[in-house]
């Protein structure tokens, strides 16, 4: 099939990441790869795409700023107050947030990072710090694991609330493993997108979440006061045997 002039335009434009073998390689490999611990291709992709994503900065974080205290948490630089995990087993009652989710990160082997010791000179960084601190909590708070198919309903549930660059390159290379190499699951995770989406968008907006300071209140209220609607797709009997890992983004 010969390629058409706009197509060659666009291979051969130097501005182009589909023309960046970085970008080509690890976008590939997170498809390839997606289970990999060290997350290290994930971390390559976004390094490849960062002019994309610095392109797109200003207009994202005016966004975020339109919503309600999420300005005033830019302005504070807001991580939360310091916590341990083994404390809210301690103090944390059953079906809470903090109880729910020190089982979260315990279960799966994840540790608590001391996000106060990255450095956030601008806005944008701060929020890309505080995505990754809290990424786990959305973890709970949506339902959706640390499995390969949670994770790509997680990244429909964050579109449903702000699509950025480097999250819809997550996904799209998530859905390229399931429709290349775990083709027998690509209904099933294509089901998950969807609701995940759905299910972000049907949300009240959560990037200005003061999580940290709702250890102690019941999940199931926290999930209604905010509409975050039960997930249907991934009911731990449809899921196939998929090795667990945790994605920072």
């Amino acid at each position: 099939m010969e390629i058409t002039e706009s197509m060659a335009q666009v291979l051969t434009n130097s501005n182009s990441v589909l023309n960046d073998p970085a970008f080509v390689q690890a976008f590939l490999s997170v498809a390839a790869f997606p289970q990999d611990p060290e997350l290290a291709w994930y971390f390559k992709l976004e390094e490849t795409i960062r002019h994309l994503d610095d392109m797109q900065a200003s207009d994202h974080v005016e966004q975020l700023q339109l919503y309600p205290g999420m300005a005033e948490m830019i302005s504070q630089r807001y991580l939360g107050p310091q916590y341990k995990l083994e404390d809210l087993n301690k103090d944390c009652a059953p079906g809470t947030l903090g109880y729910v989710y020190y089982h979260h990160m315990t279960e799966n082997g994840i540790p608590a990072y001391n996000y106060s010791a990255y450095d956030s000179p601008d806005d944008l960084n701060y929020i890309k710090i505080r995505k990754m601190q809290t990424h786990d909590i959305w973890h709970v708070i949506t339902g959706y694991n640390t499995e390969i198919l949670g994770e790509l309903a997680l990244q429909g549930f964050c579109h449903g609330q702000g699509p950025t660059v480097y999250q819809t390159l997550l996904m799209t290379a998530l859905v390229l493993h399931f429709a290349t190499i775990n083709t027998k699951n690509l209904g099933l995770a294509l089901e998950a997108l969807f609701e995940g989406w759905q299910r972000g968008s049907a949300a009240h907006p959560l990037w200005a979440v003061r999580w940290e300071e709702m250890w102690h209140r019941p999940l199931k209220s926290i999930q209604a006061e905010y509409n975050i609607l039960p997930g249907q797709v991934l009911q731990r009997d449809r899921l196939p045997n998929n090795k667990i890992f945790s994605l920072k983004v």
